[in-house]
């Protein structure tokens, strides 16, 4: 279906359902922005809604909000905010009251878009939503990430008040998502997954050699090697390659792989194929039943890193051969096999591409920016990518989208030249790591950083891959780090789905992690839902956050920017315009109230106007300038406090 008319074919469907007699349904009165008046019942901050006439109201309210929005194609990135989702944990939700927590879906997730905006959202990044494994499932559901078909969606994320809707697909709920965020001036931006896949993935059947093999005897236990000679956490560099190869456990590890199995006993291979086709049998299982091997799970390309291997992903294949700088370390008749440097291939690319396994990536691009309309991508892992294959996917992108947003996962700001010539132009950097030491110097060093990078950085205290904010310092902390996070330079606030009601769960702990590898539920595995009847939610900040820095933007630039010296545990930075001066005031003390001196900053007696205080909770609170009355300069902010104030007229 062409884009700009899903929503209205939806809307027209669900107007030809308005008669039908559906049960009700009940959802977080948070979620209500629209003001639907028709509410059935109200309890523990939630409403309950006939699901039809709902949607009907909620979509009109959309296609009014859209009147005061406007769709640009440019890119902005001082003026953004970017918003985190899981589609099917985001608007999960106990809809029928039953104890069973229900899948969000595409419509599900339209009803959030309003909120967003109050945020100044306007890039939404999807995390996974295509369809992923039903095999080595890690928790209740499965992970996001372990992709089975990169050309379809997952189908939990079908809406069943759509079920009959003639002439769309799923691939046009998808689309509508995509539309309503266009109507509202949001950007949407897709997690795309060019470097691994479902251990079980669909390319398995025709392109088995896509993927690396082991020994099925040899699965349980199975790691990357311990390089006793190296230390913890280290990048495989040129100068590491004879270690790790001489190492006895590297020996012990290549020796588990395998050939795949159309090269292992091709015969048998083509037997077990006609045979999953006829019995619908999983294909793996029976290569594993039969042949005796399966596919390799993953693992991290960093040298004696810590974290588990992920049981449920592999790597593509994307060379045929070997790194030519490796080719002297490896026994003759060496199977396949994957190590810390082939993960590697921006560092050790081979001399024989898998052409055709690189032609499907291109065009699983190309099939996503064609068929919903996106806006661009975040590259999982791309930094490891064959530069060639980067550099094409990237031509093809800005062909269709010139203005094209590219996320980089890059997890440290010091890489931020190479992400900008890469073609990226927003990175993750190093907030997610900098946030889990909450210290003066950790904070002034990141932020002495921040005015000579060459690209954006996510500003963030908590991403989908990290612990909540929230379990660091609890609310106060995570409101100061939001304070914190949205007025630094060349930096783009982010905003994990979640953290607006002061969520606890993470969605995933793989970085950072603070639970000392406890098994805790996890929004990427389990089914779980938001808390969105928290009482205090974080919007009301969020929204005071944009609207002053929008207010303020020719004043918070980069150029503008520095860094005024620390104030016992109040660490401070500073944007200084003509005679406009704004300045952030923050806490680090978890239990120490501290005195900050304005006056320290430039000596003035009077004039300060406070901007955003962390600990105001008023819902009803207007997003305006608020006057400091009968204060000389000196404020006593208390422990996780952060302040901005401004004054209209410094003499320089």
């Amino acid at each position: 279906m062409a884009h700009q008319e899903g929503l209205r074919h939806m809307y027209r469907f669900l107007a030809s359902r308005q008669r039908e007699e559906l049960p009700s349904i009940w959802i977080p009165a948070i979620w209500n922005e629209c003001r639907y008046p028709d509410i059935l019942n109200t309890k523990n901050n939630e409403i309950e809604v006939q699901p039809v006439p709902f949607f009907l109201h909620h979509l009109n309210y959309l296609f009014q909000l859209s009147q005061s929005h406007a769709f640009s194609e440019g890119r902005n990135l001082d003026r953004s905010v970017i918003y985190s989702s899981l589609v099917r944990y985001s608007a999960a939700w106990d809809y029928n009251h039953d104890g069973s927590v229900q899948s969000g879906t595409f419509l599900r997730f339209m009803i959030l878009l309003p909120l967003l905006k109050k945020m100044g959202v306007n890039i939404l990044y999807l995390l996974p939503v295509t369809r992923y494994s039903q095999m080595h499932w890690k928790g209740d559901v499965g992970s996001p990430y372990a992709v089975h078909s990169l050309f379809e969606l997952d189908p939990e994320l079908h809406d069943p008040l759509l079920d009959g809707i003639p002439e769309f697909t799923l691939h046009d709920e998808m689309g509508s998502l995509v539309e309503a965020c266009h109507l509202l001036g949001m950007k949407v931006v897709v997690d795309f997954i060019p470097r691994v896949t479902a251990r079980d993935s669909e390319i398995i059947e025709e392109h088995p050699d896509w993927v690396y093999w082991i020994g099925k005897e040899h699965l349980d236990g199975f790691t990357p090697p311990h390089i006793p000679e190296l230390g913890f956490f280290e990048e495989c560099t040129p100068d590491k390659l004879e270690t790790v190869y001489r190492s006895a456990d590297t020996s012990s590890f290549l020796s588990k792989f395998s050939p795949p199995p159309n090269e292992l006993n091709p015969l048998l291979w083509q037997c077990l194929k006609q045979r999953a086709r006829q019995s619908g049998e999983q294909l793996l299982s029976l290569v594993e039943t039969e042949m005796g091997i399966t596919t390799a799970p993953a693992h991290s390309d960093w040298i004696n890193d810590v974290q588990p291997i992920w049981t449920d992903i592999a790597f593509y294949r994307l060379y045929k051969d070997v790194s030519p700088q490796v080719r002297h370390l490896i026994q003759p008749g060496q199977p396949p096999y994957v190590l810390f440097d082939t993960i590697k291939c921006n560092m050790y690319p081979g001399s024989e591409p898998n052409q055709e396994l690189w032609d499907m990536l291109v065009e699983a691009i190309e099939f996503n920016l064609h068929t919903y309309g996106i806006d661009g991508f975040r590259i999982d892992i791309g930094h490891v990518l064959p530069v060639a294959l980067l550099e094409e996917m990237f031509r093809r992108i800005k062909k269709i989208r010139p203005n094209a947003i590219l996320i980089s996962e890059d997890l440290f700001n010091r890489n931020h030249r190479k992400a900008a010539s890469t073609g990226y132009n927003i990175m993750l950097g190093s907030g997610w790591n900098i946030m889990t030491d909450i210290s003066v110097e950790t904070l002034q060093a990141y932020l002495k950083e921040l005015p000579e990078l060459a690209i954006h950085v996510f500003a963030c205290s908590e991403t989908a891959d990290t612990p909540r904010i929230t379990s660091r310092g609890g609310i106060p902390l995570a409101r100061m780090m939001s304070v914190f996070n949205s007025f630094l330079p060349n930096a783009v606030p982010f905003l994990t789905t979640g953290m607006e009601v002061n969520e606890e769960q993470p969605l995933n702990c793989g970085l950072g992690d603070n639970t000392g590898g406890a098994d805790i539920p996890r929004a990427f595995f389990n089914r779980l839902s938001i808390n969105w009847t928290h009482p205090l939610p974080m919007i009301p900040l969020l929204n005071r956050l944009y609207s002053c820095k929008n207010q303020l933007d020719y004043l918070v630039q980069p150029h503008n920017f520095f860094i005024p010296n620390p104030q016992g545990e109040v660490l401070m930075y500073a944007y200084l315009y003509g005679g406009e001066l704004l300045v952030g005031c923050f806490n680090l003390s978890p239990d120490e109230p501290q005195t900050v001196s304005l006056n320290a900053v430039y000596p003035v007696s009077k004039g300060w106007t406070v901007l955003i205080d962390s600990r105001a909770d008023s819902e009803s609170e207007p997003a305006q300038l608020h006057s400091a009355v009968d204060r000389q300069g000196e404020w006593l902010l208390q422990p996780y406090q952060g302040m901005i104030f401004y004054h209209p007229q410094i003499k320089i």
